[in-house]
Order: C-alpha cells, then structure tokens, then sequence
C-alpha cells in the first residue's frame, strides 16, 4: 500500500471538517449574541392596536427644557455649595510660625536608619 498517497487526502478532508466545525460554532455565537434563541411570539391577527395614546397620560412629564433647567439649578446648587463650605466653614491651617535662627540642628536624622 503507498500510505503517501493516501495522507494528504486524509489531511485535506480532516481540514475541511475542522473548518466546517468552526465555521457551525462561530455562526452559532454570532447567532446567540444577537437576540434570543427563544420563539418570538406573534400578535393574533387584529390585535395591532390595543391602546391608543390618550388612554393613559403619564402621571409625572418634563418637557426638555424643563428637566434641564431643573438639571443645571442642582449642578450650580452643588457646585455654589461646594465653593460656598470651600471659603466660608471649612476651617483653614494657621500658617507655621518662622524658624529660629539660634537653634542647634541635630547631627543625626532623628527617623534615620541605624547603619551600626
């Protein structure tokens, strides 16, 4: 039997089931990581519109501009607060009194490392 023969056609056909294996796993993901592998259920027919828009108005609405009016009021009220606690009642530091010229420095570091 001539085996050289016989093993590129085995080589080429284990290929092309290695890539239709990946192939089926990469469509298979692609499938999964876009929508649900649930079934989707259909409306009756008829059934398209069960509400109309003046059913129900919602309770609680802001127009654009008034939800970012109210918006910018709370980012200025917090940043005016802020500033306000950073001048007025944070309490600050007195600064450090002046050094005295008279005094001896020491020969040692006191926080140095005992080199003995």
């Amino acid at each position: 039997r001539n085996l050289s023969c016989q093993r590129p056609k085995l080589q080429q056909e284990g290929l092309t089931m290695l890539r239709a294996r990946i192939s089926g796993a990469l469509r298979a993901a692609g499938l999964r990581s876009y929508g649900t592998s649930l079934k989707v259920p259909t409306a009756p027919a008829g059934s398209e519109e069960i509400f109309h828009g003046q059913m129900m108005l919602p309770k609680y609405s802001l127009s654009n501009e008034k939800w970012f009016a109210i918006f910018m009021a709370c980012n200025l009220g917090a940043y005016a607060g802020h500033y306000f606690y950073l001048s007025f009642l944070m309490p600050s530091n007195p600064p450090n009194p002046p050094r005295d010229t008279k005094q001896v420095r020491p020969e040692k570091h006191l926080h140095a490392v005992d080199d003995d």
